[in-house]
């Protein structure tokens, strides 16, 4: 039984499609069929496989989750999305130390969705990716974590500064002494912000590039294996993506000590 359960689910994209689809409301066979690619037989085989293994009913010209299927999807779904973030982009996430991701949030990967991974050219290494730049723009708050020294940080800040919009930023402490001593006028104007607050941690708390969470975005960057920041970012538009960075930054600024 617990074989077949598994194989149920894994084993086809349409059959785990339309799980995931009947997990969020019941739907009709032209709604599972419009959501899905496949002929029609083909979508109607698979229907019949998760009627057989008791994971879904029919109920009048609607299919639904049985009680099995609804516990069985809320324990693996999960994994599902985890498996979908990581598989993905296999080879980016091997090459990543992610030790700087507390255990229950690894948990949660999933929660990423649909990503991309952003590597700039020679010409762009050391700029901030356009969404990001674009976003910051629009935001009404912004929380971000820089352990390396961006170029356009100042500027872009110092404005959200002069714009009153809300905003976190959490530096290392070599990152923060080189903003207050070499770009006075830009840290001045976030320091007299009533809507900003810097916050300083030791340069070796914290093994993590960069994070930033916007009112659309979220952007993570990690150093690699070897332990050399090779500028890759991940950018996820998606709203459990934007609560998981918020859950990792607010951990970071508990043990941040805040810039008065």
């Amino acid at each position: 039984m617990k074989t077949e359960l598994i194989s149920t689910v894994f084993l086809s994209e349409k059959r785990k499609n339309t799980l995931l689809m009947l997990m969020e409301r019941p739907a009709t066979i032209d709604e599972i069929k419009d959501s899905l690619t496949g002929t029609t037989s083909a979508i109607m085989a698979q229907m019949k496989i998760l009627l057989e293994q008791g994971l879904i009913e029919q109920t009048s010209d609607e299919y639904s989750l049985t009680y099995i299927g609804k516990i069985i999807l809320r324990k693996i779904k999960p994994l599902m999305e985890a498996l979908n973030v990581l598989e993905e982009n296999k080879e980016y996430w091997e090459s990543r130390d992610m030790s700087a991701i507390p255990d229950p949030l690894l948990d949660r990967i999933g929660d990423l969705g649909q990503i991309m991974v952003y590597q700039p050219d020679l010409n762009h290494l050391f700029e901030p990716p356009k969404q990001l730049c674009l976003s910051l723009k629009q935001s009404t708050k912004a929380s971000t974590f820089y352990s390396y020294f961006c170029p356009s940080c100042p500027m872009n800040y110092a404005e959200l500064a002069k714009k009153e919009v809300e905003f976190d930023l959490i530096l290392t402490r070599s990152v923060y002494t080189r903003l207050k001593e070499e770009y006075t006028e830009q840290y001045e104007a976030m320091m007299d912000s009533p809507s900003s607050n810097m916050f300083i941690c030791d340069d070796n708390t914290v093994r993590l590039g960069a994070l930033s969470i916007t009112d659309d975005l979220m952007l993570i960057a990690f150093f690699n294996k070897q332990g050399i920041f090779d500028h890759k970012k991940v950018i996820s538009f998606e709203d459990p993506a934007r609560h998981w960075g918020m859950d990792l930054f607010e951990q970071y600024k508990q043990i941040a000590e805040k810039v008065k």
